[in-house]
């Protein structure tokens, strides 16, 4: 069946052919194009839909806010540059346009990240910009800035040997009574050649890049988590003087969830604002939200792991 949907698209599934099937975050996607980094499955009609389509015309005349070029409650249309268009919608579709020369793994890193961030908003869920890991048969998140170490504390534990839940986008499945569930991702980290040197004791060089103007890279595990966990704790990572952990209360750790929703720069232009705050707040109910300071750079990474280690384990065994 064909059916018109906003900004007259029309949802593909009966016009094209889905050559690759895989699983994320428990939906099963269909794609035009291989996305080598999920878990393939058999064909099967989707709940996500990813395929290259002609945006261009949807984009002209329309002003651009930072990469925004229209954004509704189930729609957004991004633009990037030296990459091309971005266009999500209803939580289910999800088209691109890109540039010839543009590598096959950064359209992969825009398709996977930001565009199934936004999906799963769409899809109402809250999705926070965190990196998290599995200790046990629980999940610990780390939220922060950009560049703030997210993902290289991440790195850091999973050369320890705790499986990685994933990098940079969090989707959580809310429970009536207790901590949300994390949807577990797919097994690869985004990290900066000397994290890679230092933390995971691997060279960058050959590591596809995250964009073609930045040295960041693409590292790709041999496994991760595949079942939903509970989450357990969130580390909201700060510079200090020296290894420090404390827990945020009240309207602080609030506040600090908000700060770190993936997708607030959206939020702010749509209707979905009253959700996400009563989202915001179950998480900080049933969730505890840790700052944990510690040096900058690399050196001290052992002893901050170390540390977080140590108290985790505390943590789990006294819940």
């Amino acid at each position: 069946m064909t059916y018109h949907l906003s900004g007259g698209d029309i949802a593909p599934e009966g016009q094209r052919t889905w050559p690759y099937h895989y699983t994320v975050y428990g939906l099963h996607v269909c794609s035009e194009v291989p996305l080598p980094e999920l878990k393939p499955v058999a064909a099967a009609p989707g709940d996500v839909y990813i395929y290259r389509d002609r945006l261009t015309p949807q984009a002209a005349g329309l002003t651009r806010i930072g990469n925004r070029l229209r954004v509704t409650p189930t729609e957004a249309l991004l633009i990037y540059d030296e990459v091309g268009l971005l266009h999500l919608r209803e939580g289910r579709y999800m088209a691109f346009e890109v540039l010839p020369a543009v590598p096959d793994e950064t359209l992969r890193v825009l398709l996977l990240g930001i565009g199934l961030g936004i999906l799963m908003h769409q899809r109402g869920h809250l999705v926070l910009h965190a990196s998290a890991v599995a200790i046990g048969d629980r999940v610990v998140a780390f939220i922060a800035e950009k560049g703030q170490g997210k993902s290289t504390m991440a790195a850091a534990l999973y050369a320890r040997g705790y499986p990685l839940v994933t990098d940079d986008v969090l989707v959580l499945d809310e429970q009536p009574d207790g901590p949300p569930l994390v949807l577990p991702s797919y097994p690869q980290l985004k990290l900066w050649p000397e994290a890679l040197r230092q933390v995971m004791q691997s060279e960058p060089d050959g590591l596809p890049r995250v964009h073609p103007a930045i040295e960041k890279r693409v590292a790709r595990l041999s496994a991760g988590v595949d079942r939903p966990l509970p989450l357990a704790a969130l580390f909201a990572l700060r510079p200090g003087n020296t290894i420090q952990m404390r827990t945020l209360r009240g309207q602080e750790a609030f506040l600090e969830l908000l700060m770190h929703t993936y997708t607030r720069v959206l939020l702010e232009q749509t209707q979905t604002s009253a959700r996400h705050l009563r989202q915001v707040g179950h998480l900080a109910r049933y969730v505890p939200v840790m700052a944990l300071e510690r040096p900058p750079g690399l050196e001290r990474m052992p002893d901050v792991v170390a540390a977080l280690e140590m108290f985790v384990q505390h943590q789990l065994e006294v819940a």
